[in-house]
């Protein structure tokens, strides 16, 4: 092999990247960024079909049984709970102050000082909105850091967009929001003063690890992983010193169907998952009868080695374009484990060694000092006695190279015995074999490929050994120059830093995301080392307060450590992954998923089903966190009606944009539809009824469901698990829907999503808009823009509806016909005169011929107000559907263009011949299409007179001379007699003829008309044509000409509306209408809601229908005791008034019957009784 060659190469690149990543330890400068426990918040993350409350300060779930934290909740809104927190921990070896070793432990809540102080990781100002009650979310921009505050304190130093004031701080970029919901923040671990260990030589003060933890939670509503949650834990070393030995630890506490007690946490370790299960899948009253299902976790990303020499994740063997770019075999320069890599080593002077740098890494390749002697490797002396010495790994991790190959913590389990979870087997892992170099080589961090052409500083670890998200370099390849050159804030075309340079331009050591494929952005670009310690401990083992580093240490962090009985009972697990080096401004990253499944016949199915959810969420992490991507939500509106419920939204969705399938070569722009659902409860659960393959339910059944009409029609190819997404029958898109299948008093929650047609090339199934509902712990009721929640119900006594009152056509001969249609009643504005005016235009004839008058757009004005409410909208067709004015909505039928209503005009005898009308076009004159329409009457010669003209047919003249005629013509949209010219071809007595024997000899009647400057102008003929038994017109008779005319410039309409109103005399007479539903009451009505408690029943309603607008309902018992009042002012559309059956002492009533005396000033009173059976 080439190894001398290799030697050279790699031994010039560590002369410069030697002093690189020493000026990288020594260089980075610490922030004064620190944790403020004043700026603890929560919030509810909600943007799938799981609901879990997370707190800013490194925990997901509950900090205790507290009605404002919602532990995980799945389906949300449905108060069935599988796990109760999450949290992470962070751990380090170092040496104190004094020299000695010592163990810290950073944990996110439950730790207090001796003062009462916080030793908890903290929140970090200038990540959200302090006034806000919230984190930061990428769906409220009031959790947004201000302007005030200088906005995003990470983004501060951009030179383009400083602090990206009004911007949102994306993980994938600036205002990109890839997921449907995400959520940020910044939390320091510096409050932790509790040992002698200054972690940044800037600030004495500082206690901890001088860590910061950037933390991000993910929901997509994509049906792939709707049922999943994301975190991204992305830790940076922000003091002055290397924390030699890391491990983060995932903490998880369960509580499986609201009752820990028969819990069975187990984790599988090929897999990474954490299986949160119930024993009997019998949970608490939330469930019912319902089988409680399985929540797991998932560890997608662990830290990474970028120092040991190993390939820890394996990866390096799918690049094998990479791999051939090894000057050598790589089957020795870089080859796999084996069984000889593991037994003891025989070592003599002489012998190859392999010394480790403790500062950079580097491998200095030596030998065995003759008559023996000490070295030095990672910072230890090691004595090498004359007769040689036997060498072995130790089986416990200690981030130490015993064997004196260079690798750091080799182990069978993890590389030579290593699942592979994309293939599905054991296999081993490659490493760097630096024994295959010649004594005198020094090899840097990494491998460096021959005869790459990188700039020096880079510190290259292709081919996927030792890579690193610090390195600067694209260690797989995958950054394309056309798609990615975004510069440093990871969007296109803000002209920041490295936008368009031609080269990868990475986000490390800033900040900032950088540009994708790189880094901070390409997950590949880890070494991950993958779980190495879990453990099974009983909940609330840990007094968080008086338990020591060291012992949270040598329990949870030490690799190698797993104690998984699988017992049935009330346990957390702890899952960790370790150990690592991690340098001043270096960053790793400990990311999750958490998904939940259910509604299988047996555990094993649920389990099942949440592996493949599982799955899925690997696909988004190999994608770097990225998925296809709903289309745009839109803004729903409901208006109650009696019996009916009438829903309108707009057309945001249409214009959506998938970055994603973009990005992977298909259809950006791929909106295709909308659906309707309707449900009783908050969950959707009665609507979530077309189930998988495996009978789990799996989609919602719409009510309605339109697309565009575009052929893309059926079910699409890609199935969910047996399932598959219907996209409509072309149906065409509207943006009104009216439900009459409703009962009136009933609640009903509304949603409409848009939705796309996927892309079935790279197996991605529609993407839909997410369904957002929050039912908080009292009951209050929060949705998104596109979900309501309404009542249908009769309106007050008295009411009349809003309406149109008078249309009127002010100017204009327009055939079409304008129609309205009152959608929202409580827009419209009383007394409000509108005005339609019309643009038209002319069509170029597509062959010779006359051009076609046409409309081109239309204006509406609220006269009234002055205020223009719908401009040049061509929406003027039949079948458009026309925004919403007022709460109205017009529609037109309109005609196509100017031209002859063949079923309204003729003669008024049909035996004269055919005749035929057509705009003037001669070769020098093309008649103006005059939109009106007309009546030629015939007497004898004489009757009337044409005009004296001459027609120029190119260098022709023809004379038309002045003559007595038998016709005259009226403009009968004018109300007036019009001049004409005459051509005689058949005959020359004055007569409008044609020659029975020859159709070409007809006679021909040019129009003329006055122009708006006053001038005569061509605009129509009439000619004859031959028929059977015809014969030519005579006195007496009529031609009749109606022309079907659009909407045109000159056209005007005036509508005046009524809105909504009370008549009180018609109240008076409607007050016999009063009625009480149900009468009687028995036990419960189907109207209400569930019981948001967990003991006791729920909330009950009683309803006093068709009230006047404003009236005081008394309810007695029969012994004349007032039981309870209610004040009834409503809505005109409201005549419903709801009563929750407590007393005036909110006491529940008994049964009986109860007297009700209605009084509405100025309309009458009503007396009446109802029953209530228990």
């Amino acid at each position: 092999m080439k190894a001398g060659k290799i030697a050279l190469i790699v031994f010039l690149s560590f002369l410069i990247g030697l002093q690189t990543l020493t000026a990288q330890i020594n260089e980075h400068i610490p922030s004064d960024q620190r944790g403020d426990p004043k700026l603890r918040r929560k919030s509810h993350i909600d943007g799938n079909n799981i609901r879990a409350t997370i707190f800013n300060f490194g925990m997901s779930g509950r900090t205790a049984a507290r009605p404002d934290e919602i532990p995980y909740e799945w389906p949300k809104n449905t108060q069935r709970i599988y796990i109760a927190l999450v949290g992470i921990w962070l751990a380090g070896e170092v040496k104190n102050q004094a020299g000695e070793t010592i163990h810290i432990v950073d944990f996110p809540a439950y730790r207090q000082s001796p003062d009462g102080g916080s030793w908890n990781l903290e929140p970090v100002p200038g990540f959200l909105n302090p006034e806000s009650g919230e984190i930061a979310r990428s769906d409220n921009p009031d959790t947004w850091p201000t302007a005030a505050q200088g906005g995003w304190r990470d983004k501060r130093d951009d030179p383009v967009d400083p602090g990206w004031i009004g911007s949102w701080n994306g993980f994938f970029g600036k205002n990109v929001f890839n997921a449907d919901q995400e959520m940020y923040y910044r939390a320091s671990d510096d409050l932790y003063t509790r040992h002698n260990y200054i972690p940044d030589e800037t600030d004495p003060t500082r206690g901890g690890m001088a860590l910061l933890v950037d933390v991000r939670a993910f929901a997509w509503s994509q049906i792939l992983i709707n049922d999943v949650l994301f975190f991204i834990h992305d830790i940076l070393n922000d003091g002055t010193k290397r924390i030699p030995k890391t491990a983060f630890l995932i903490w998880l506490a369960d509580i499986v169907g609201g009752d820990p007690a028969d819990d069975q946490p187990f984790v599988d370790l090929q897999t990474s998952i954490a299986f949160l299960t119930d024993a009997d899948r019998v949970g608490d009253s939330a469930f019912g009868t319902d089988k409680v299902g399985v929540a797991s976790v998932k560890y997608i990303e662990t830290p990474g080695n970028a120092v040991d020499g190993i390939d820890n994740d394996g990866d390096s063997d799918f690049y094998p374009d990479l791999l051939a770019r090894i000057d050598g075999n790589p089957d020795e320069v870089i080859p796999h484990f084996t069984d000889a890599d593991f037994i003891p080593r025989e070592l003599k002077p002489g012998d190859k060694i392999v010394l480790i740098d403790s500062l950079t890494f580097a491998r200095i390749i030596t030998t065995y000092p003759e008559g023996g002697g000490t070295v030095v490797t990672l910072g230890r002396e090691i004595y090498l006695p004359p007769e040689g010495i036997t060498v072995e790994e130790d089986t416990v991790a200690n981030s130490f190279d015993e064997d004196f190959d260079g690798l750091i913590d080799e182990r069978i389990t993890l590389h030579l015995e290593r699942f592979d979870e994309i293939t599905g087997t054991v296999r081993p892992v490659r490493y760097i074999n630096y024994l295959a170099f010649e004594p005198g080589d020094t090899l840097k961090r990494g491998f460096i490929v021959p005869g790459w052409d990188v700039q020096p500083s880079y510190a290259t670890v292709a081919p996927m050994i030792d890579e690193s998200r610090d390195d600067k370099f694209d260690n797989d390849n995958d950054w394309d120059v056309m798609q990615d050159d975004t510069g440093l804030d990871g969007v296109e075309d803000t002209g920041d830093p490295g936008e368009g340079d031609g080269m990868p331009t990475s986000g490390s050591g800033t900040d900032f995301p950088g540009e994708p494929n790189i880094d901070k952005t390409d997950v590949s670009e880890t070494d991950l080392i993958g779980l190495t310690t879990a453990i099974q401990d009983p909940a609330f083992g840990i007094n968080f307060n008086t338990v020591s580093d060291d012992f949270i240490w040598r329990k949870f962090m030490i690799p190698g450590q797993f104690y998984l009985p699988r017992k049935t009972g009330d346990y957390d697990l702890f899952v960790s992954s370790g150990f690592f080096p991690l340098d001043p401004g270096e960053r790793q990253r400990m990311a999750i998923s958490v998904a939940l499944a259910g509604g299988g016949t047996t555990k094993q199915a649920d389990i099942e089903s949440a592996i493949q959810k599982q799955k899925q969420a690997r696909v988004a992490f190999e994608a770097d966190y990225q998925f296809a991507q709903a289309p745009l939500q839109v803004t729903l509106r409901a208006v109650p009606g009696d019996g009916k419920v009438t829903l309108y939204w707009d057309d945001v969705a249409e214009s959506s944009v998938d970055r994603f399938i973009k990005r992977i070569g298909g259809p950006a722009n791929d909106f295709e539809g909308y659906r309707i659902y309707r449900a009783t409860d908050a969950a959707f659960l009665d609507a979530k009824v077309i189930t998988d393959a495996q009978g789990v339910p799996t989609f919602l059944r719409p009510i309605a469901q339109f697309d565009k009409i575009d052929g893309i029609t059926g079910y699409h190819p890609v199935d969910i698990n047996g399932v598959k997404f219907y996209l409509g029958n072309d149906n065409g898109i509207v943006h009104t829907y009216v439900d009459s299948n409703v009962v009136n008093g009933q609640r009903y929650f509304y949603a409409v999503t848009a939705y796309d047609f996927g892309y079935a090339e790279a197996d991605i199934p529609p993407t839909e808009t997410n369904i957002k509902v929050v039912v908080d712990p009292e009951g209050n009721i929060i949705t998104g823009p596109n979900v309501v929640v309404v009542r249908p119900r009769a309106p007050v006594a008295g009411y009349l509806p809003a309406d149109v009152e008078k249309l009127e056509h002010i100017s204009g001969s327009a055939t079409g016909e304008i129609g309205f249609k009152i959608i929202d009643p409580r827009l419209v504005k009383d007394g409000h005169v509108y005005e339609i005016t019309f643009e038209d235009t002319l069509i170029k004839g597509d062959k010779p011929g006359a051009d076609t008058l046409t409309t081109k757009n239309f204006t509406v004005t609220d006269i009234t107000d002055g205020v223009v409410k719908l401009e040049k909208s061509t929406l003027f067709n039949e079948g458009d559907e026309v925004p919403l004015i007022d709460g109205i909505q017009l529609y037109f039928v309109n005609e196509k263009q100017v031209e002859l209503n063949t079923a309204t005009s003729g003669w008024n005898d049909p035996d004269v011949y055919i005749f035929e009308f057509k705009p003037v076009f001669l070769i020098s004159t093309i008649g103006e299409q005059r939109p009106s329409d007309y009546r030629i009457v015939f007497g004898d010669v004489g009757f009337g007179t044409s005009r004296d003209t001459t027609i120029s047919e190119g260098f022709i003249s023809v004379p038309l001379p002045s003559k007595p005629v038998n016709f005259r013509v009226f403009n009968l949209s004018e109300d007036k007699e019009i001049e004409f010219a005459f051509a005689e071809l058949d005959g020359d007595d004055g007569r409008f003829t044609i020659d029975s024997t020859n159709a070409n000899n007809t006679d021909i009647i040019f129009f003329l008309e006055e122009n708006n400057e006053g001038k005569l102008v061509y605009t129509w003929q009439v000619t004859l044509n031959l028929k059977e038994n015809g014969r030519n017109p005579q006195p007496g008779d009529t031609l009749n000409i109606y022309l079907r005319k659009p909407f045109l410039s000159t056209d005007v309409y005036r509508f005046t509306v009524r809105g909504e109103r009370m008549d009180p005399e018609l109240a008076k007479q409607q007050l016999d209408r009063i009625r009480v539903v149900p009468n009687p009451y028995i036990a419960a009505e189907r109207w209400e809601p569930r019981n948001p408690y967990t003991t006791g029943r729920g909330p009950r309603e009683l309803h006093f229908i068709n009230l006047p607008k404003k009236c005081t309902i008394r309810i007695y018992d029969v012994n004349g005791v007032l039981v309870d009042k209610i004040e009834h002012n409503s809505t005109l559309d409201n005549g419903t008034a709801i009563w929750d059956m407590l007393s005036m002492d909110n006491l529940e009533i008994s049964y009986g019957i109860y007297i009700y005396h209605i009084d509405a000033p100025g309309i009458g009173q009503k007396t009446g009784t109802f029953a209530v059976i228990k």
